[in-house]
């Protein structure tokens, strides 16, 4: 079973799109942080209707990517036995069968049934019972996030989607070493392969606690000198490495990067508005919850 729901593609052609999406990119720009016209979560659907059968399958993996975080926003609740926000339960981007599977009140049915429905689209979802049984819903987690990432990677080709996707590897990847540092693990985090640094060498910096080190691979990867690893600091820089990203490939006006960076932005603009009212020791956890991680 595919994670996107089967909606009839747009007969809306790909330039008419994109233009009307540099629009509201740009009014984005001009609100900066302001309220936009929706939540994130209705307007990456309302972007979904709009995409021809050409943008689908070039966006694909991508698309995929926010399938599964609506999927597992949604689990996260089943897990916890909560009730989830209208906002999780109403969503139009998961495929209607998956929609209906979360709501089960049997937590263990539920991944076993989940594991089933996937498997033979996503081979990554292999063994999510015995990790439910072994880990937990932290288990369950990690194995569909960094499994849809490393999923996306194999299918994306070497453009702006594989690009993107390597990135937030990498974010991720960065934001795990730092948690378990403030969280004083003695376990080594388990990390996403697929990034621009590698597994092994993060485990390298998180094992002998090399901050410098880590402070240096996230300056290179957003660009601006991180002088420490205060949570803000990390999340900033590499929120403004994939901000530069994305607005460079965004410059061409017919290229794929004008969806992924209006979608970027709506999603940032949201997490900004939330910085407002939270202390700084949750704003990682934040960055988890609002982005595209």
């Amino acid at each position: 079973m595919q994670l996107l729901a089967t909606t009839q593609p747009a007969e809306l052609p790909t330039d008419a799109l994109l233009a009307r999406l540099r629009c509201r990119r740009a009014a984005i720009d001009l609100a900066s942080d302001r309220m936009t016209e929706a939540p994130p979560g209705e307007i990456i659907e309302w972007v979904y209707r709009r995409l021809n059968r050409q943008l689908r399958k070039r966006l694909g993996p991508f698309l995929d990517l926010l399938a599964m975080r609506k999927l597992v926003l949604a689990l996260r609740y089943l897990l916890a036995e909560e009730e989830p926000p209208a906002s999780v339960r109403q969503n139009a981007l998961l495929a209607k069968p998956l929609q209906e599977l979360i709501i089960a009140p049997d937590a263990e049915a539920t991944i076993v049934r989940l594991e089933s429905a996937l498997i033979r689209d996503y081979p990554f979802v292999d063994g999510l019972a015995t990790t439910w049984h072994s880990h937990g819903p932290g288990g369950v987690e990690q194995q569909l996030a960094s499994g849809i990432l490393q999923h996306g990677l194999d299918r994306s080709g070497k453009g702006i989607v594989s690009r993107t996707l390597s990135y937030l590897v990498d974010m991720r990847n960065c934001l795990a070493v730092k948690k378990y540092w403030r969280w004083q693990v003695n376990q080594a985090p388990q990390l996403t392969a697929g990034g621009a640094i590698s597994v092994e060498r993060l485990i390298r910096i998180w094992a002998t606690r090399d901050e410098d080190r880590l402070a240096a691979l996230v300056t290179k990867l957003g660009g601006i000198p991180t002088r420490n690893l205060e949570a803000v600091n990390l999340e900033q820089s590499l929120i403004n490495g994939l901000t530069r990203l994305l607005r460079e490939a965004g410059r061409d006006p017919l290229g794929l990067a004008v969806v992924i960076e209006y979608l970027w932005k709506t999603q940032l603009a949201a997490h900004n508005r939330l910085l407002r009212n939270i202390l700084t020791d949750d704003r990682q956890e934040l960055l988890e919850e609002v982005l595209l991680l």
